[in-house]
C-alpha cells in the first residue's frame, strides 16, 4: 500500500479560516498582510514570524499536559453493588493480542469483581466475523449490558447492535469515538479527547522540528477514533508551517498490524530520507512495528517517533529512547471509566456524556514518574481511584 500525501491548499486555509475566523484568521489580517508587502516588507520574513509563532504555539499547548491530572467526577454518585451485584457484562476486544486493549480488559474485569458483577470476555484477533459471533453470543445468553472495547466500529456490525437493542441489552462503544462526537444508532460511549490527542502528537513533532521536515502517520481508517486524532494533527501542521511539514500516510487494518506495518514503514524511509518523525497513532498496536522498520531502514539517526495510549509497555520504549514521546492515558482511569459507564446502564440510570478522561505527555524528562507497574501506567496520582470508589458508595 502505498503512503498518501497531504497537501495544503489555497481552498484548504479558505476553509480553516472560515471555521476559526475568532482566532485572527480574518480579512482584516490579510489586507494587513498585502499592505505589509506593498510598503516593501518581507514576505520571507513574515513567513518567519509565522513559523515562529506556530512552534510557540505548540509547545505552549505541549507544556499544559506535561503535569498530574485532577479527577473531576463524570455524573452522579450511585450504589454500585445494589445495582450491578449478579448481573454480567460481556466485553468484546477489538483484538486480544493488542496489549493496549488486552489490559483494558482486565481492569474492567478486576473492577466488576469488585462490585460483584461478572465480566464475560470474548478472546479474538480483529476479525469482524469474531466480532459478530460474540455478539449473538452476548444476546443468546441475555448478557446486561456489551461492551465493544477500543476499537470495534458499531456500524460494521449493525445487525447485531440492532438484535442486542430488541433485547434490551445496552451496547457501549468504549474508546472509540471522541468527546462531543455522535456515535452509531443504538450505542452508548465512553468517549476520549481523540482530537486533543492528534494535536499533542503534532504539538511535540512542530516543537522539535521547528515546523520543517516530513512527518510519516501510520493509521488505521477502520477505527472510528482515527478521524478526530487526524483532525488535529492535520490542524496544527496547516496552522504552524503548511508546506514546511508535508504529511504523509500508511494505512493498515486491525488484523494486519502485526504483519505490515514494518515493512510500509520501512518502505517510505527508505524512499524520503526528509521523513524525521514517524507519528504511529496507537502505541502498542503500531509503535514496535514502526521502531522495528527504523532500525531496519538504517534510519535511526535521522527518525522519531511519537505515539499515543500510554501502554506500560510502549512507556519503557520512552524509557530506552526508541519512542521519544508518549501522549498517554492512565488505563487504570479508563477502566474506572469503561466500568462506571456499564454500571449506569445496567442499573438503569442516565449514562455519562464525557467520562472526564486526562491526557499527560512522557517524553525522557518525567518518564520515571510513570513507574514501573507492568499492568497500568502511574504518573497520574491516586485521586481518581478514591473519587471513583466515593462515587459508587464503596468509601473513599
Amino acid at each position: 500500500m502505498r503512503a498518501t500525501t497531504v497537501r495544503r491548499s489555497g481552498f484548504g486555509l479558505a476553509l480553516l479560516c472560515a471555521a476559526t475566523l475568532a482566532a485572527g484568521c480574518g480579512s482584516s489580517d490579510d489586507t494587513a498582510s498585502t499592505s505589509t508587502a506593498a510598503a516593501g516588507g518581507s514576505s520571507g520574513a513574515t513567513e518567519t514570524t509565522a513559523a515562529s509563532s506556530g512552534v510557540a504555539d505548540a509547545q505552549k499547548e505541549l507544556d499544559a499536559y506535561r503535569g498530574v491530572p485532577t479527577f473531576e467526577a463524570p455524573g452522579e454518585p450511585f450504589d454500585a453493588r445494589r445495582l450491578v451485584a449478579g448481573k454480567t457484562l460481556m466485553s468484546i476486544p477489538a483484538s486480544s493480542s493488542i496489549p493496549f486493549v488486552q489490559t483494558l480488559q482486565d481492569g474492567v474485569r478486576e473492577l466488576s469483581g469488585e462490585v460483584g458483577m461478572r465480566f464475560l470476555d470474548w478472546p479474538n484477533q480483529g476479525k469482524p466475523v469474531e466480532w459478530v459471533q460474540g455478539m449473538n453470543a452476548g444476546v443468546d445468553r441475555r448478557v446486561n449490558a456489551i461492551n465493544l472495547m477500543a476499537g470495534i466500529n458499531p456500524g460494521s456490525i449493525g445487525p447485531q447492535v440492532s438484535a442486542a437493542k430488541a433485547a434490551r441489552i445496552p451496547v457501549i462503544a468504549s474508546h472509540l469515538y471522541d468527546v462531543g462526537d455522535t456515535p452509531a444508532e443504538g450505542v452508548d460511549t465512553v468517549s476520549i479527547p481523540y482530537e486533543q490527542a492528534g494535536r499533542l502528537l503534532a504539538d511535540w513533532v512542530v516543537a522539535r522540528t521547528g515546523g520543517k521536515g516530513d512527518t510519516l502517520v501510520v493509521k488505521i481508517d477502520e477505527v472510528v477514533s482515527t478521524a478526530p486524532m487526524m483532525r488535529g494533527i492535520q490542524d496544527v501542521f496547516d496552522r504552524a508551517c503548511g508546506d514546511d511539514c508535508p504529511v504523509s500516510t500508511i494505512n493498515v487494518a486491525i488484523a494486519d498490524v502485526a504483519t505490515k506495518i514494518q515493512p510500509q514503514v520501512q518502505s517510505e524511509l527508505v524512499k524520503n530520507p526528509n521523513i524525521r518523525y514517524v507519528i504511529a497513532l496507537y502505541d502498542s498496536a503500531e509503535a514496535p512495528f514502526v521502531v522495528a522498520a527504523i532500525k531496519a531502514a538504517g534510519a535511526a539517526s535521522r527518525v522519531r517517533v511519537v505515539t499515543f495510549n500510554g501502554t506500560p509497555s510502549v512507556l519503557r520504549m520512552v524509557k530506552s529512547g526508541d519512542v521519544e514521546m508518549d501522549v498517554a492515558e492512565n488505563l487504570e482511569w479508563v477502566s474506572y471509566a469503561i466500568t462506571d459507564q456499564a454500571m449506569r446502564l445496567i442499573g438503569g440510570l442516565e449514562p455519562v456524556s464525557d467520562p472526564k478522561l486526562p491526557l499527560r505527555i512522557f517524553d525522557a524528562d518525567n518518564i520515571d514518574e510513570a513507574g514501573t507497574n507492568p499492568a497500568t501506567a502511574e504518573g497520574f496520582g491516586d485521586e481518581y481511584r478514591a473519587g471513583y470508589r466515593k462515587l459508587w458508595g464503596l468509601g473513599g
